[in-house]
Parts: structure tokens; sequence; C-alpha cells
């Protein structure tokens, strides 16, 4: 069940996206753009054409359309922070492209009846959608999956995840999402985001040249002949016979290794030093 912070990894989200197409769901554009870029569901309804720049590869956020009660209108972004610019991918761009192109059509075909709201997604005629129209299209396409249950303000979360995977840290994440504080990307993602921060890791460790690079052998996922993988297997439990010393056998307590317990070492080295350490010292 959807909880405060649901996600999907980018394999889900192109199969969503997959089946938005094969659909030829008219808001596949807007689900795209969500899911990139990162709007809210009010944002990207509002988004006007005038605040989009598809050559330079910029979109704008400047007005929302939300509801009160179940009649949407128009208002200012939902915080100082999210009224913002966003850079747009090329793929992105060209979708947006493409949709446009069909929106042309539509207005060609409504003739004198098109309603110029200026707005970037719109029905068919050029009104405004209203937002939860967007919502059940989303709900609609995802029964038709069987993708984990998200809600589309989690498409959010999505891009989130894509941001951070394509090498963006949180404070990228934070401009994309145009959050007012650091804190609110910080005390959202990361949780959130391990398994990225995982292949990260990875392949930091991958680009460091190693002139001995063996397959991982029995070393616990060590590399074999590596020195730490020596010394684990230098390491390990030894079953030590209580035979191994004749004083264990003559009732003398013996430590782990079969050597009894109170008696001096036999070493030259150490016994060479009596004379200058104290048995405090030692």
């Amino acid at each position: 069940k959807p909880c405060s912070v649901m996600v999907w990894g980018p394999q889900q989200f192109g199969q969503f996206l997959d089946q938005a197409e094969a659909d030829g769901e008219r808001l596949y554009p807007l689900f795209h753009l969500m899911g990139f870029r990162g709007l809210r569901r009010g944002e990207a309804v509002g988004q006007d054409w005038v605040d989009v720049n598809l050559d330079g590869g910029e979109l704008t956020v400047s007005t929302e359309i939300v509801m009160d009660g179940w009649t949407p209108y128009e208002s200012a972004p939902k915080t100082d922070s999210s009224a913002a610019t966003i850079g747009l991918d090329k793929a992105t761009a060209a979708v947006l492209r493409a949709h446009r192109a069909r929106q042309n059509r539509e207005r060609l075909q409504w003739g004198s009846a098109w309603k110029d709201t200026g707005k970037v997604f719109t029905r068919e005629d050029g009104s405004w959608l209203h937002p939860e129209a967007v919502s059940e299209a989303f709900r609609r396409i995802c029964s038709r999956t069987d993708l984990p249950p998200i809600n589309l303000r989690d498409l959010r979360h999505v891009a989130a995840t894509l941001i951070h995977a394509g090498g963006g840290d949180l404070h990228t994440i934070k401009e994309t999402l145009r959050h007012g504080t650091i804190v609110l990307t910080s005390d959202t993602y990361t949780s959130l985001l391990p398994e990225v921060d995982r292949e990260v890791s990875e392949r930091a460790a991958a680009i460091v040249p190693r002139t001995r690079r063996e397959a991982v052998g029995e070393t616990d996922g060590l590399t074999s002949g590596s020195l730490v993988a020596d010394q684990t297997k230098a390491l390990r439990p030894i079953k030590i016979s209580r035979s191994a010393s004749p004083l264990v056998n003559k009732g003398f307590p013996a430590d782990p290794f079969g050597r009894p317990c109170g008696t001096r070492t036999h070493n030259q080295w150490i016994k060479s030093l009596d004379g200058f350490m104290s048995d405090g010292d030692a």
C-alpha cells in the first residue's frame, strides 16, 4: 500500500511510460515531464508555453492550477522556491516538441472553437485540464500494469532517484525539485537512495587500476591474492588439540592454542629484553 514516500526504480518507470505510449495516452508527455523533471501535478497542469524554451533546454515554473473543492483555479507556485527555472534534457525536449505538434493539429481541427489558454497540457479543445483528470489517467495506466502501487505525486520521488542515479547529489535534487532548504531534501531522500549509493560506490572502486584483479574465491568476497584476503585466511579459527603441549596433559590449564597458561614464552627475542623491562612494563 502507498505510504508517505513511494518510488519506482528506473525500469519500473520505463514500464509505465511504455504502457502509456502503447495506450496512445494524450497525457503521456505530462507524465514524462513529471517523472524526469519532478513537477507537481498543479505545476504541470498550469505550465504555460511562454515559459518553455525547448531550443535552450529550459522550463520556468511560474503558475499552477489547483483546486478549491472541485473547482480548479490558477495560482502562484506553492512556495517562493517553487517558482524557478530548471533544465530540460534532450529526450524530454523532443517529447514536448512532438506534443506541441499534436496540439497544433488539434487547434486546426477545432478551428474557431479552440480555446487559446496558452497551457502546455490541455483538453482536446485547448481548455484547462482538471487536475483530478490527470490523476485518473495515471491510475488507469497503472491498472494495466503489474507495477507496485504509487500515487501521482510520487513521480517527484521517481525524478529524485533518476537524478541521483544519473550522478546528481542532494543539492542537484534540491534545485530540480525546488525545495526551500537542503534539509527537506535530505530528510526525504537520504533513506530512499541507498541502492543507488551502493552502485556509485562500486563504480568509484572500479576506477582504481590494480595489477592483480582476480575472480572472487573463498575469501568471503575479497579478491584472492590481496593482502586483506590473505590476512582473512590467516585469522580463521584453528582447531587445536589439547595434546599440543605436554604440559597440558600434566594438569596445566591451556589457552585456545593449546599452550599452558601462566608459563613464560620461549621466544628468545622476548627473553633478551628481560633486563630492560619490568613485568609492569610488559
